[in-house]
């Protein structure tokens, strides 16, 4: 017999409701700080991580905020990225492990993507939190608006 050469990783804990939330929530407002975005709306909703729609589920983060009049919106991205990947515990390009489309950033393993929004004049941002809630979220009520909290109502 040949010891193993791989070694079990560590177990991941759970995270509660509010730590899954707060994953994406928080990140979300620190973008919206540092950047100062117009934030139109704001949403969160529970995606389940299989395609059963068992847990884990991750907490999800969509904005969609105005670009400044007269600014390139692709240009506006590039600098959303640089600006946030200046801000400790961020970086640009997707977590670790994530291979989404766009412009990408990273806060720890939460990812972050940007694109357009639906007009020329509005872009969109979408995070995505880690699959590690274990709560049953198949019951829950879809999408909850949550631009005033982002935004600084």
């Amino acid at each position: 017999m040949f010891p193993s050469q791989h070694r079990a990783s560590p177990p991941v804990e759970p995270l509660s409701d509010e730590q899954a939330r707060a994953q994406v929530v928080e990140p979300a407002r620190q973008i919206t700080k540092a950047v100062g975005l117009h934030v139109t709306y704001a949403t969160f909703a529970w995606e389940w991580c299989n395609d059963q729609g068992d847990p884990p589920y991750h907490g999800r983060v969509d904005m969609v905020f105005k670009v400044p009049d007269g600014v390139d919106r692709s240009a506006y991205f590039q600098q959303i990225t640089t600006t946030m990947a200046k801000q400790p515990g961020w970086g640009s390009g997707a977590a670790p492990g994530m291979q989404p489309h766009g412009e990408n950033l990273h806060k720890g393993n939460i990812t972050i993507t940007m694109g357009p929004g639906r007009d020329a004049e509005y872009g969109r941002i979408q995070l995505f939190g880690e699959c590690r809630n274990m709560n049953d979220h198949r019951n829950d009520s879809g999408w909850h608006d949550i631009t005033d909290e982002i935004a600084g109502g």
